[in-house]
């Protein structure tokens, strides 16, 4: 009998594009950990390479997302814009 997957066929993402962009490779990283558990020992290799290198991609996004924050911090640009969401004088 072969465990199946609890994974669904649909699925909804959420959050802005880059959000998005994580959630897929998140996904796929996940997809290619479980179809290592029932192949062969050539394609177990090739997943194993691709769960690398998605690994390698997140990471590559988060130190992108928090190098843009640490631009935006140093230039004034997130100042700025805390600023604008608060009153210009006290109601």
């Amino acid at each position: 009998m072969q465990a199946q997957s609890t994974v669904p066929d649909t699925f909804t993402l959420s959050g802005d594009p880059e959000c998005r962009v994580a959630q897929l490779l998140r996904l796929a990283q996940h997809q290619a950990r479980v179809a290592q558990a029932s192949t062969g020992p050539r394609m177990q290799d090739a997943l194993a390479d691709l769960d690398d290198a998605l690994s390698d991609q997140l990471a590559a996004l988060d130190n992108a997302a928090g190098d843009d924050l640490a631009d935006a911090e140093a230039s004034g640009e997130a100042e700025r814009e805390r600023r604008s969401y608060h009153p210009l004088r006290a109601a």
